[in-house]
Formats: C-alpha cells, structure tokens, sequence
C-alpha cells in the first residue's frame, strides 16, 4: 500500500484509524487505511 509502519503506528496512536489486537499483532482494515488516505487528499487538493 506504499504506507510506513511507522506511519500506521503514529494514525493509531492518534486515534485516527480503528484497530484490532489479536496475539500481540495489530491488524487495521484496508478500507479504513483507503478512507484516511482518500480524506487526505481531499483536504490537500481544497487546501
């Protein structure tokens, strides 16, 4: 998807993308990652 873990980390941190925890692994769903990428680029194409 061309998006960092790091990235993703600092998105759930900030309570900005839903996330699930099983086994110690952190899964996110791809149409939220889509969602949050498409609100980006909205707001930076109006601003």
């Amino acid at each position: 998807m061309g998006i960092s873990k790091r990235t993703l980390q600092t998105w759930r941190n900030n309570g900005k993308i839903p996330y699930a925890m099983l086994g110690g692994k952190v899964y996110f769903k791809e149409s939220d990652i889509n969602g949050l990428l498409q609100a980006g680029m909205k707001q930076k194409q109006n601003g």
